[in-house]
């Protein structure tokens, strides 16, 4: 890369005779060369000026529509001490990453990417590297997570909801602890993978004329070098082919810590828990012996509720291969040098810019998928609306919350009995009956299926704080 002095002569004359005898060491014109120094780098920014207009729009507009999203959803669950689940700690935990890449997005990964020259320190170098990485692997961890806990839940649920004797719940601040247990580990695996970027990354000089003798404006001679910093994977002293083992590396753990392993994860628990659904789905009666006044009803319910919560699993595993796949594909391409040709190096960098750009759509969606879908969060969104927005306190009854496991658990407002004073009573009955006492967590049944005025078979109904913990 370093210009060599015959080069430099074609750009910049001495201003003396080529045939003089002190032509190869007098000095060039400073002025010049700086001139000269500042075309190059211009020549070199990868993208043109209405390009990086309209990349820092589209940036900017992700990073606030991300910061709303995620902050609602964060607020959401910080504000009210209900909702502070383990699912929601989960959830909280995705919103918490997703936020904080939407905060570093434009100064950490596009502005240093405009430029040919890395303005920054060491420390900016690793920081801006390590930091996005280790979100990113956060993001696609905790949902990775998220979607085996999904299925666990809803085959927990199940088993309680067909043998109430042998349940045995831990209690709710137990189970937020256990999420918050699961988060940290989460964020400290994110860090590990992400420690070859704070190891490796460092930055170096790239000079184009080095320690050449010029003559500044005030007539003085001196030496100088122009070039330009670079932040990039460097071998430290170690052995010579150590960077491009790592760069290997990297791109491996990339696409599978990335790609791969939150797709199968997706894939899999999302299909294994529509089939679940489907198959294992509890009538709230015996289907030999049905209540003609609610059996249309609530099939009709279930049968939306199951097609509602298929609809969301397949766009959650959807969205996340349709958005990930453009930036997984490009960056291996790149570092195993598959499209290197120098013809079309422009053209790989605003497709590089591009695929970028998809993949961080991901923090804007991700608050739809997993918060405003959720028939809590969206509860609650509504609330913080009203009270923060329009100022006012929003009516509602802040006893019953939704819970959109499934068709598994109902509405309490599905419930035949229309006060709550009888679904308890009734429920105390069937206990006192069974001479079994209400599991920790859950109601009495309230619902009692009849045929011939003999009772069939009791309903479980979550507590409140167990509604909070929604499915989706």
């Amino acid at each position: 890369m370093i210009m060599e002095v015959k080069d430099i002569d074609t750009y910049c004359k001495r201003g003396i005779s080529p045939n003089a005898s002190n032509y190869l060491t007098a000095p060039f014109d400073g002025v010049c060369l700086q001139k000269f120094f500042y075309q190059l780098q211009a020549s070199l920014r990868r993208f043109s000026q209405w390009e990086e207009i309209v990349y820092t729009l589209i940036y900017i507009a992700i990073s606030v529509s991300a910061v709303i999203g995620n902050g609602l959803v964060i607020l959401a669950v910080v504000r009210k001490k209900a909702m502070r689940t383990n699912r929601n700690v989960l959830i909280l935990n995705l919103a918490l990453s997703n936020l904080i890449l939407a905060l570093i997005n434009i100064p950490f990964l596009w502005l240093p990417s405009i430029d040919f020259e890395f303005p920054y320190s060491r420390f900016f170098c690793k920081f801006a590297n390590v930091l996005p990485g280790s979100n990113i692997y956060c993001s696609t961890l905790t949902i990775s997570v998220m979607a085996i806990d999904r299925y666990v839940y809803s085959v927990k649920f199940l088993k309680i909801y067909y043998s109430v004797k042998k349940l045995k719940m831990t209690s709710n601040r137990k189970q937020c602890f256990h999420a918050v247990l699961m988060s940290v580990f989460i964020w400290i695996a994110s860090f590990i993978l992400s420690l070859p970027l704070l190891l490796y990354y460092e930055t170096s000089m790239l000079y184009v004329m080095r320690e050449i003798r010029v003559m500044d404006q005030n007539g003085q001679e001196v030496i100088r070098s122009y070039g330009w910093r670079q932040c990039r994977l460097l071998s430290a002293g170690r052995l010579p082919d150590i960077t491009q083992y790592v760069q290997l590396g990297m791109s491996v753990l990339q696409v599978a810590f990335l790609y791969i392993v939150p797709l199968v994860v997706l894939s899999f628990f999302n299909v294994k828990l529509t089939r679940f659904l489907k198959t294992n789905t509890p009538s709230l009666c015996s289907p030999s012996m049905p209540s003609n006044r609610t059996s249309g009803v609530e099939r009709n319910t279930t049968t939306k509720r199951t097609s509602r919560t298929t609809s969301l699993l397949m766009a959650m595993a959807g969205s996340y291969a349709a958005l990930w796949l453009p930036f997984t594909l490009i960056t291996f391409l790149i570092d195993f040098e598959l499209v290197n040709n120098q013809e079309y190096v422009n053209l790989v960098e605003r497709i590089d810019q591009t695929c970028k750009m998809i993949s961080m759509f991901s923090i804007c969606i991700n608050p739809i998928l997993y918060g405003y879908l959720n028939t809590n969060f969206r509860h609650e969104f509504s609330d913080i609306y009203h009270r923060y927005i329009k100022c006012e306190t929003k009516s509602q009854n802040t006893g019953r919350f939704q819970h959109d496991v499934s068709s598994i658990a109902h509405h309490r407002q599905d419930s035949v009995y229309n006060d709550d004073a009888t679904l308890l009573n009734t429920g105390r009955q069937s206990i006192v009956r069974d001479g079994s006492s209400s599991p920790r967590g859950f109601r009495s049944s309230i619902r009692v299926c009849t045929t011939e005025s003999k009772m069939i078979g009791d309903r479980i109904v979550l507590d409140d704080d167990i509604e909070k913990d929604s499915f989706v």
